[in-house]
């Protein structure tokens, strides 16, 4: 999905022929953990150790804990973990959770990192990817598909099977069974007798997308499934297996993108048709096809947040930084607007540098050249944070990357309980977007110096 801008690397903590096969398809380098790295945490200081700063890093996985996300987050920005519980990461830099309905609001404890939710961020393999057909060109032609998973334990296809021939005798039904089905001798006897009944079994993903849109009504779990399903467009019932899917299950009914397989009773033949063209406009206005797109663009900011360094300024950084504070567009926006004498200034910064503790006045660079600053001063728990952007570099969406490296940075060295707080002129449009964009929660505006200005605040609850 993300070729060609980026070079994609699995690393495996046991070899699987079918996983190095599927990487080396897609041009994926595949690297096993050695058998000396012993437990997670010494697993995590390995990993580390291959990262090169600007490298992000995928976990998929319920055994990356908190533990081993702080280990990897410690020294590295560019953590991205895919989650499908809701059980925030902890220290994740960017969450992706392809269920429908999870708000961003289920992630407070992650703060300041990008949110990828929901279907339009779909893990789907590449032929689901592309877009459906238009329902106008899509025609009924009674074809059905099954589908329990690929595995199926408690052998739901079989008890479905029967029911659904029964349902609709005039069908033609194409039953998909995945390599770990255990069962797939009994449903071969079982079909022998069912001659409108076709068995197809472990099926790679790009005929299974062309089957899929050759049918019309399509049974299966609520999963990723169901999702590819959708991509393929089709009437969608759903029949859920686990209690994980409950979210998928919800979402995709409520949202008119399929329907409980337990009320195909309650629909009359004749409205099918219809039903399946109304389903399918659905569908097609969620798994638009672009899903590829938003996941580059999302790596490519996190990408370009991870070129940002940044380092506690120093005396050497006195005169940059009174420039910057005079800067015009600056002093528009401050609080105080009158320009800053250089006396005061240095007064200023030198008593700043010596409150270590509480104060953080941070230069960010970019490939050695100063673009930016963060500054943080705490009174107890609570920090006001200030930022600005150097005058040759705005307008590049560098507000939103340097303080997410800022948040990133600050988490390691000052763990929490704390809060931020922003203060932004009411008429700074782009600078509000950016705490927005960070989840900062917007506070009741407060005056200041005549001037009304919003508040923004986040807070991180604990140091995990």
């Amino acid at each position: 999905m993300l070729a060609p801008c980026f070079e994609c690397v699995l690393v495996l903590r046991e070899p699987n022929a079918l996983l190095q096969t599927q990487a080396a398809a897609v041009q994926c380098r595949v690297l096993v953990v050695p058998p000396a790295v012993g437990d997670s945490q010494e697993e995590a200081a390995w990993v580390s150790g291959l990262l090169q700063p600007t490298d992000l890093l995928v976990l998929d996985g319920y055994h990356f804990g908190s533990l081993y996300q702080e280990i990897v987050s410690k020294k590295h920005f560019g953590l991205i973990c895919i989650d499908d519980l809701v059980t925030p990461p902890a220290w994740a830099d960017a969450v992706i959770n392809q269920a429908g309905g999870v708000l961003p609001g289920a992630y407070a404890t992650t703060p300041g990192a990008q949110l990828l939710l929901g279907p339009t961020y779909a893990l789907l393999r590449r032929p689901f990817r592309l877009p459906a057909p238009l329902p106008a060109q899509r025609l009924w032609t009674g074809r059905v598909f099954l589908s329990m998973g690929g595995a199926d334990p408690s052998n739901q296809t079989a008890a479905l099977l029967p029911q659904l021939v029964r349902v609709f005798p005039s069908c033609t039904f194409d039953v998909v069974t995945g390599a770990a089905y255990p069962h797939q001798a009994a449903l071969a006897t079982m079909a022998a007798s069912l001659p409108q009944v076709r068995l197809h079994h472990n099926v790679a993903a790009e005929p299974l997308a062309a089957l899929l849109r050759t049918c019309d009504l399509m049974v299966c779990p609520p999963s990723g499934m169901a999702y590819e399903c959708a991509a393929a467009g089709g009437l969608l019932l759903l029949h859920p297996t686990a209690a994980n899917q409950q979210g998928i299950f919800t979402f995709l009914v409520d949202g008119g993108l399929a329907l409980p397989l337990a009320a195909l009773g309650s629909l009359k033949p004749t409205d099918l048709p219809s039903i399946t063209t109304q389903m399918r406009s659905r569908q097609a206005e969620l798994f638009d096809g672009r899903a590829a797109e938003r996941f580059t663009a999302a790596f490519e900011e996190l990408h370009s947040t991870a070129q940002l360094r940044l380092r506690r300024a120093t005396a050497a950084d006195c005169a940059l930084y009174l420039d910057w504070a005079n800067d015009p567009a600056v002093r528009h926006n401050a609080i105080h607007p009158e320009s800053i004498a250089w006396s005061d200034h240095q007064n200023w910064f030198a008593r700043r540098l010596t409150e270590v503790r509480d104060t953080y006045l941070l230069v960010v660079e970019l490939a050695d050249e100063p673009v930016g600053q963060v500054r943080i001063e705490f009174d107890g728990s609570v920090g006001l944070i200030d930022y600005s952007v150097a005058t040759a570099h705005r307008g590049r969406g560098l507000g939103t990357r340097l303080l997410r490296r800022a948040l990133h940075w600050l988490r390691h060295q000052r763990p929490g309980p704390w809060v931020l707080r922003g203060e932004v002129w009411a008429d700074n449009a782009a600078s509000m977007r950016v705490f927005e964009r960070l989840r900062f929660a917007r506070l009741p505006t407060v005056q200041r110096n005549g001037r009304t200005f919003e508040v923004f605040e986040l807070a991180l609850n604990s140091g995990f």
